[in-house]
């Protein structure tokens, strides 16, 4: 389980303040705590919506999800986002939605290194 660390690029993280001031620190544990609620509901949608499999809602929420997931650095979640999105587009929800099936398990493992991280 090598890859384990791929699901943060912490240094896109890092990047959006300085890691030095606390003022900085504590603005951006602040975003992590809201991107921590914002994407609870975003996969409570996404089960919602692969259930329902409305191909203009599903695309529309998981680019939101992808959008969340570039901002923040969030590269392995980005990874399946990204693909699920191109294969809802091009028309195969099926296959969007055996990809979307993996973003809550992976979501989960994210949220628990930033929790890791910002929880000091």
């Amino acid at each position: 389980m090598g890859g384990v660390n791929l699901l943060i690029d912490w240094s896109r993280i890092e990047s959006l303040v300085d890691m030095n001031d606390p003022e900085d620190q504590a603005w951006l544990k602040e975003m992590i705590t809201s991107l921590l609620e914002n994407m609870a509901t975003r996969v409570a949608n996404l089960d919602r919506l692969m259930l329902s499999k409305d191909p203009k809602e599903l695309q529309s929420e998981l680019h939101q999800i992808k959008g969340v997931a570039a901002n923040f650095g969030l590269a392995g979640l980005s990874e399946v986002v990204v693909k699920a999105e191109a294969l809802v587009k091009s028309g195969d929800v099926d296959s969007s939605i055996t990809e979307g099936k993996k973003i809550p398990g992976i979501w989960e493992s994210t949220k628990q290194e930033l929790e890791k991280k910002f929880s000091s």
